[in-house]
């Protein structure tokens, strides 16, 4: 009798087929809904830069190229930071999936809500002993950009008040 088989990893010859079919769908993918897709097809696009073949990293170069020209000048499209930051710490993250990662974090963080920038900053800065030393600048200068970003807001309410107020003294 035949064991049960666990599902055979893809070829890949199957993960560049996926790949190419991704980078269709973002071509063919409408602005209103390319947040949605970047939130499946970046970490997925990403993780395929561990495969050794140089076809399926020729692949991913391409997706990623055409997704930085399309989010370029567009920060209201959210990229995928979680997903994005757990693979980024997996212990067992290839070096080229880690750099690729740290790059599209950067990029999240900038287009995410301050509120959500409070609570995501002291994540990154938790690990920052297990990270490579290369991404530790790069890690403070994210969470040093919350920080900055929240002392100019307060900075703006401050002097929106302090207008209001030296307008009803002078009045």
């Amino acid at each position: 009798m035949a064991e049960p088989s666990l599902a055979p990893a893809k070829s890949d010859a199957e993960i560049e087929e996926i790949l190419d079919r991704m980078l269709t769908r973002l071509a063919l993918c409408d602005d209103p809904k390319l947040e949605a897709l970047l939130s499946k097809l970046l970490p997925y696009s990403i993780a395929s830069l561990s495969s050794q073949s140089l076809a399926v990293r020729k692949k991913v170069i391409e997706i990623l190229g055409h997704v930085n020209k399309r989010v370029k000048h567009q920060p209201e499209i959210g990229l995928p930071l979680p997903e994005l930051w757990k693979m980024y710490v997996e212990d067992n993250a290839a070096p080229m999936v880690k750099n690729f990662c740290i790059v599209y974090i950067e990029m999240a963080f900038d287009r995410i809500h301050l509120e959500e920038k409070e609570n995501m900053a002291p994540v990154l800065v938790a690990c920052i002993s297990k990270v490579p030393s290369q991404h530790q600048e790069i890690i403070l200068r994210i969470a040093a950009k919350r920080r900055l970003v929240s002392i100019v807001e307060n900075s703006k309410r401050s002097s929106s008040s302090l207008r209001k107020s030296m307008n009803y003294i002078i009045g």
